[in-house]
């Protein structure tokens, strides 16, 4: 063996990677979080992507939603009023059809 510290496995990769970060163990870490974040970070945008799409279809499924209960609220208070028209409308049609009918008669 001629250089039995490149024998301890990870422990010297480790060790050759602190001293390469300057024997600062703060920016070895800092840079191990760095990697993982580098390598993270497509996930990341893919699933915020996602979120975002989520989100939006929620939006415009809650505002047709919500159109469509505006309109129906509209269509039932409204009802009682066409109700009314649709009345006086059948009481019109049948006191012209009977005034015709006595002018025939008379």
């Amino acid at each position: 063996m001629r250089n039995p510290i490149e024998n301890l496995g990870d422990y010297n990769d480790v060790r050759i990677d602190l001293q390469e970060a300057g024997g600062s163990k703060d920016a070895l870490y800092q840079a191990i979080k760095d990697a993982g974040a580098t390598e993270a970070a497509p996930r990341n945008m893919a699933l915020g992507a996602f979120l975002m799409a989520c989100g939006l279809a929620i939006y415009k499924g809650g505002k047709l939603m919500f159109g469509y209960l505006k309109k129906r609220k509209q269509v039932i208070e409204n009802e009682l009023a066409l109700k009314t028209k649709f009345s006086d409308m059948l009481e019109t049609q049948s006191t012209i059809e009977n005034g015709i009918e006595n002018d025939e008669e008379g």
